[in-house]
């Protein structure tokens, strides 16, 4: 298919390469930084521009694949007809850019993506259509990138969302905590490489309340004392630590 690619950050790098990767061509990329639009563009052998009006109209698919901020500010500026549109954001509703087209669609990557890595690991797509012929045509762009294709509504996208969120965007700042602890202790953080792959590589085998182990799950007063001890000036890190001991232990003992 013919696709133009609005944005110019993470999202559009990975579905750009994707998409081209599989056979479909991206006529155009638009983003408010023209630099950013032209640097994606070239290594997708499309053109780039900064102005929406000079927006590429013959394309099959347009992809919002924006902020969730700038999807207001599109949704009252574009105007694209019957022309099928989709965005990719997990927390905005389908209805959100009701006003660019009459057929839009949501195809929302699942997976943390950076555009500096392109050996993409597997992203499960799910989709939303405003029609059955919207759905028809994002199932056909979704199977070309992705084996794992699940059509969900916009309150279940943003469930899955938030999940999401306590799963990459907390566990990833937790990582980031202890190796600022680490370092303020003058430790060497790559000591815990070890066991933070075995976190997740258990994780493909068991599920995660079965596998739950430390002071907390066992209520090891005298422990969780000498580590809170540690980290009394710590504010954030403290109540960090109190909070997840004490949801652990209520998990497993409610």
């Amino acid at each position: 298919m013919d696709i133009v690619i609005i944005g110019a950050g993470n999202v559009a790098h990975c579905f750009g390469h994707l998409l081209k990767l599989h056979g479909h061509q991206i006529l155009q990329v638009i983003s408010r930084s023209k630099e950013h639009a032209v640097e994606l563009a070239e290594s997708l052998h499309s053109t780039g521009t900064d102005d929406l009006l000079d927006i590429n109209m013959d394309a099959d698919v347009y992809i919002m694949a924006v902020s969730d901020s700038a999807i207001p500010e599109l949704n009252d500026e574009l105007r694209l007809g019957k022309r099928f549109v989709v965005h990719t954001a997990g927390a905005v509703p389908l209805d959100a850019i009701k006003k660019i087209s009459t057929n839009t669609g949501v195809m929302y990557p699942l997976q943390s993506l950076r555009k500096e890595v392109r050996n993409y690991p597997a992203i499960p797509l799910l989709l939303e259509g405003a029609n059955e012929e919207v759905m028809r045509r994002l199932r056909s762009v979704a199977q070309s990138v992705s084996p794992d294709i699940r059509e969900v509504n916009s309150q279940q996208r943003l469930q899955l969302h938030l999940a999401a969120v306590l799963c990459n965007n907390f566990t990833n700042h937790l990582i980031a905590r202890a190796k600022r602890y680490c370092e303020g202790a003058g430790l060497d953080f790559s000591l815990l490489q070890p066991i933070i792959k075995e976190t997740f590589d258990r994780l493909e085998k068991f599920p995660p309340e079965s596998v739950q182990t430390g002071p907390a799950m066992r209520k090891d007063e005298n422990t969780m004392a000498r580590h809170r001890g540690l980290i009394e000036d710590e504010e954030y890190l403290k109540l960090i630590y109190q909070v997840m001991s004490d949801s652990i232990y209520d998990f497993h003992n409610s």
